[in-house]
């Protein structure tokens, strides 16, 4: 076991294309962005495992070997995650996400993990869509497969790291893009599961905060419920969001900003007619084009959250959409994924 301290970072998560067309097989395309989760990993004397939450005021929970065993038994036998997390009622549901990853580690791989101190912080805003959940759990998981030394595969890895995902959200679906973009770094779609793009292609976003958003839950319920009532209509939105992503994909290979701009502004359009907007995301969609953009679009789940958008001069358009009363934040490609630290 690795006994020096050490960090491991992954980056936070933008969807460039594709939100809630993927539920159905449809392609996505995601980018990491350089703003970070953060796992600190130190040694401890003890035989246990502490875990700290930065940002809930320094929240701690210890774990023992038993408990991590008991976790790994319940989650085997596992009927359903509501029933799972039911279960475990005694612990922290801010902790169980993490809790349910070392247990997994330490049940499937062995990973002794006792004795360690792992605290876990992000800069990536929370509840926003930029995946600042699936960035801890992935930033978890490596740091404690880094801490123990041991070797596992990218979808051993991946699928492990979405159980925070999956337990935050309550859907054995949730978090495949997220989880493999913050591990990958760069440029991932759904294609193959979560394939990383061979893209170098560097552009700049401007992240639009534009106040709470819906549960993605929520929104993606919404959408099946037009699925249900109208299948034909809502499944010829589906198939031209799919056709942003595939076009957006061979602009983003091309460097083509202006290309890839327009298709994200027609994806958001697209978006929009499926009730998964917000007043606040098209009012700072518009200002962005107002402005200048190439393109804007939300971004995630939808109903409130962020939206993205990309300008010839990133900070200007930034510093035009604060003056309206939003908050913004400029950040570049993240081509670093948390995998770089299993690799060192």
């Amino acid at each position: 076991m690795q006994e020096e301290n050490f960090e491991v970072k992954a980056p936070g998560v933008v969807k460039l294309f594709g939100e809630h067309a993927a539920v159905y097989g449809k392609l996505s395309l995601a980018a990491a962005v350089v703003m970070y989760a953060t796992v600190s990993v130190k040694p401890r004397s003890d035989t246990s495992m502490k875990i700290v939450l930065a940002n809930f005021s320094d929240f701690t929970a210890i774990l023992d070997k038993r408990t991590l065993s008991l976790l790994y038994k319940r989650y085997k036998d596992r009927k359903g995650l509501a029933e799972y997390i039911s279960s475990n009622s005694n612990i922290d549901s801010k902790i169980l996400p993490f809790a349910t990853i070392a247990a997994r580690l330490s049940g499937e791989l062995g990973l002794d993990l006792m004795g360690s101190e792992i605290s876990i912080s992000s800069e990536i805003p929370m509840q926003s869509g930029c995946a600042s959940s699936a960035a801890c759990s992935t930033a978890f998981t490596v740091a404690l497969l880094k801490l123990s030394g041991k070797k596992a595969d990218d979808p051993t890895i991946l699928d492990i790291a979405r159980d925070g995902e999956r337990i935050a959200h309550i859907s054995e679906g949730a978090g495949r893009i997220d989880t493999a973009t913050t591990f990958y770094g760069g440029y991932v779609s759904t294609a193959g599961g979560g394939r990383p793009e061979a893209i170098a292609t560097k552009i700049t976003l401007v992240l639009i905060n534009t106040g709470g958003k819906k549960s993605t839950a929520e929104t993606v319920g919404m959408v099946r419920k037009l699925y249900d009532s109208d299948r034909e209509g809502t499944e010829k939105i589906l198939n031209s969001i799919e056709k942003c992503s595939i076009e957006g994909l061979e602009a983003l290979k091309k460097s083509d900003l202006v290309k890839l701009g327009g298709l994200m502004y027609e994806d958001h359009k697209l978006l929009k007619s499926l009730g998964v907007s917000s007043p606040g995301l098209d009012r700072a969609v518009e200002l962005c084009m107002e402005n200048g953009a190439y393109g804007a679009k939300l971004s995630g789940g939808g109903g409130g959250g962020i939206a993205i958008a990309i300008h010839e001069n990133p900070e200007f358009l930034a510093s035009s959409i604060d003056s309206q009363g939003f908050k913004s934040v400029v950040a570049g490609i993240a081509f670093k994924g948390a995998k770089a630290y299993l690799e060192q």
